[in-house]
């Protein structure tokens, strides 16, 4: 794994000191350079050391994690962040949508590998995007917003506008009113917490549908027809749940 030049900003110094001692003694590729102890802070020390990782904590006392972003523009985004974070479940959904990267506070080794490990092999992308939504996520719950990624490019979708996701082998095929299908390089599996983001169900191994979008319903054959004419198929165990989520 590459060489990682990181800064770690955190309130609490105790939060710092367990976090820099995990990457000491874990991950040897990762050069903590500084410990800040809020958000002017580590602006100051980002402009002047440049690092390639922020590691930062979002409940802080004056400015909060978020309004870090607010001091830097597109050009200027040149490290990625991976936030630390002690929100509850709910919350976390936001950072999933975004396809933000976070760990949970108490930060444990084997979070802090599969984080460092998307850090070095994702694809370069624009995160200023990711993180804009991300914070109008957490301000908006009601206009929310996913970051999907196919081969080349990054779109922001509506939630809303989501009609249904259906699996194509290593990849998922999503179906909006406003982008059309998108072929997206994860697999269903990967989207199955959206079903506890809003009106979406899984019902069958191959699909997850969007409540909202949902025409008809035939009980006999184990077909949903969705708003843009697509068949969907039900699996015969899904079939009275669904009817409970629709008829409420």
């Amino acid at each position: 794994m590459q060489q990682i030049r990181a800064i770690i900003v955190d309130d609490e110094p105790n939060a710092r000191r367990a976090l820099r001692g995990l990457l000491e003694e874990n991950f040897g590729q990762v050069a903590v350079l500084a410990e800040c102890k809020d958000v002017p802070e580590a602006v100051k020390t980002i402009h002047k050391l440049k690092p390639d990782l922020v590691f930062l904590d979002i409940e802080m006392p004056g400015y909060n994690g978020f309004e870090l972003l607010d001091f830097f523009d597109e050009n200027s985004m040149h490290f990625k962040i991976i936030f630390v974070t002690a929100y509850s479940d709910y919350s976390l959904r936001a950072f999933e949508i975004s396809a933000v990267d976070y760990i949970l506070k108490p930060v444990r080794a084997e979070h802090l590998e599969r984080a460092l490990k998307k850090i070095v092999l994702d694809k370069p992308v624009s995160e200023s995007i990711q993180y804009k939504v991300l914070k109008d996520n957490f301000t908006n719950h009601l206009d929310r917003k996913i970051v999907l990624q196919t081969a080349e490019t990054i779109f922001v979708v509506k939630m809303d506008d989501i009609i249904y996701m259906q699996a194509d082998g290593s990849y998922t095929r999503f179906y909006t009113t406003t982008h059309g299908v998108l072929t997206i390089t994860k697999k269903l599996i990967d989207f199955e917490y959206l079903e506890n983001s809003g009106p979406f169900f899984r019902t069958h191994r191959s699909f997850i549908v969007n409540l909202n979008y949902i025409k008809k319903v035939d009980k006999k054959e184990f077909i949903l027809i969705m708003h843009n004419d697509a068949e969907v198929y039900l699996a015969q165990d899904k079939k009275n749940l669904l009817l409970e989520k629709i008829i409420k």
